[in-house]
């Protein structure tokens, strides 16, 4: 057995050397074919190792890059959730105490729109009532008329490039796409929806839900960003 060792490190240590009389030959090869005063740094062989160090650093940094946006993307979403959920509870509040809030100044309003990354009616603000503004000129129609609802199935959802729907799980958007489905078709004609009145119905409204939903076609958008059926 220590003879059969014996020869395999032997073995090794051949072909270690070949290797390196091969690299040394080559360098040498190469020398003589570059120019007298050619610097080390016009070195072909270098230039390769130099070049696949680089490969590496930016395979890594990419990675990195790709990380760190959808970490970003995440977070935004969980603080436009957590001011969601801030404001359905300042609305509570009111209705259910004697506590008056003043209007939002336009200068609250512009952080909010900015955060949600949607628009904000100049005379909204947590006192409103949630009571839905088109209801009371229409009159809720027949359970048995219009379309029925359909969910988003899941080879609609993954139809829909993955950095739009990044952080969106299929449940919540169909729950999501249920309330408007619900709200709009309980009242005709009724007006486009703002992030904040959707809010006050205590839907679960996200930037990336309503993307996900606006790829897939079944809501539109006007300018100002509020939301309405498709259908």
């Amino acid at each position: 057995m220590e003879t059969a060792v014996n020869k395999l490190e032997a073995m090794f240590q051949k072909a270690e050397s070949d290797l390196d009389y091969i690299e040394h030959k080559l360098e040498f090869e190469l020398v003589k074919i570059l120019p007298q005063n050619a610097s080390s740094k016009n070195n072909p062989v270098k230039l390769l190792e130099i070049a696949k160090v680089i490969k590496s650093r930016y395979r890594d940094l990419s990675a990195e890059a790709d990380q760190i946006a959808a970490e970003q993307r995440e977070s935004m979403d969980f603080i436009r959730s957590q001011l969601a959920t801030t404001l359905q509870v300042l609305h509570k509040l009111q209705e259910q105490s004697d506590l008056k809030f003043p209007p939002l100044t336009e200068e609250e309003q512009a952080a909010i729109q900015n955060i949600l990354k949607f628009e904000v009616s100049v005379d909204a603000s947590p006192s409103e009532s949630s009571e839905d503004a088109c209801a009371e000129s229409t009159k809720p129609i027949a359970a048995d008329e219009g379309p029925e609802f359909e969910p988003i199935s899941g080879k609609m959802f993954k139809s829909v490039p993955q950095d739009v729907r990044l952080t969106v799980k299929l449940p919540d958007l169909n729950t999501f796409y249920r309330q408007l489905f619900d709200h709009f078709k309980k009242n005709k004609d009724c007006t486009p929806l703002s992030v904040l009145k959707m809010n006050k119905l205590n839907m679960k409204v996200t930037e990336a839900k309503i993307k996900t939903l606006k790829t897939l076609e079944v809501i539109q958008l006007d300018k100002k960003g509020h939301v309405r059926l498709s259908l």
